[in-house]
């Protein structure tokens, strides 16, 4: 039995560069991608979906393994799987940034942990948001929903014709811009109802100066921030589905299918 030097080169090109792909979403992506998962782990995944999804994607172009295009190739696929990851990390970071402003004007922004995922000291509020949305998308499948935007996405963006990909990346940069927005309205009526007290707390120190507003206001602002952090609690969910799904959106945008 006699195999050519060609078939096996076009058998490893058909699985390296789609690990290649798989491997960047899993660099990127939320709760796989975090420091908490070891890189051997990774590696392990990567490469056991590759397989997995070998024969569901479309046979690679005859390519030569130890030239400069397939490493061109290999970092182009990379990439992609990294932008795909990088939304998941967005819709994270936009409840983070939600909890850190609601820590900071109820007063309990000095309590911080050190986020495992990203190792940066974050608010203990937002942490806590982290660890609710970590849940929430392990419970809906989501880490399966990427995956399988990226089985897709060799469906639209084949191995050698990968750069249509970053022709639209300018929608990712605008998503990145938005978890800001996102994160500030999902605790806008917070803010209102912290600076209500704020101003009544004012108004009470100009009405009775001999108050001690320190010792007074504290335990006040943290008793009323408490109660606003438990009403916020029955809306993440519904903000954190809507939020998934508009990055599930723009996932299918850059690859161009239709969710």
């Amino acid at each position: 039995m006699e195999v050519e030097f060609a078939a096996i080169n076009q058998w490893i090109a058909s699985y390296f560069l789609p690990f290649c792909r798989f491997g960047g979403l899993f660099i990127a992506m939320i709760v796989i991608g975090s420091r908490t998962v070891n890189t051997r782990t990774r590696l392990i995944l990567a490469l056991s979906v590759s397989v997995c999804s070998a024969p569901l994607i479309q046979p690679t172009v005859a390519i030569d393994l130890f030239s400069l295009e397939v490493v061109v190739q290999a970092v182009v696929q990379t990439l992609i799987g990294v932008g795909i990851g990088f939304i998941t990390r967005v819709v994270f970071e936009t409840f983070v940034i939600a909890g850190q402003v609601v820590a900071m004007q109820t007063g309990l922004g000095f309590a911080s942990l050190i986020d495992q995922s990203t190792g940066v000291s974050v608010p203990t509020l937002g942490q806590m948001f982290v660890m609710m949305a970590t849940l929430i998308f392990l419970s809906i499948d989501g880490h399966l929903s990427m995956i399988n935007i990226v089985v897709t996405s060799f469906e639209t963006l084949p191995i050698n014709e990968s750069g249509m990909f970053f022709v639209q990346l300018d929608k990712l940069i605008y998503w990145a811009q938005l978890m800001f927005t996102t994160g500030f309205m999902m605790v806008l009526s917070a803010i209102v109802a912290l600076l209500v007290m704020n101003l009544s707390l004012g108004v009470m120190t100009r009405s009775a100066p001999q108050l001690n507003i320190f010792a007074v206001g504290f335990p006040i602002m943290t008793v009323v921030g408490m109660t606003i952090i438990w009403l916020l609690l029955k809306s993440f969910l519904p903000h954190f589905i809507d939020q998934i799904q508009r990055g599930e959106t723009l996932a299918c945008e850059l690859i161009m299918v239709e969710c």
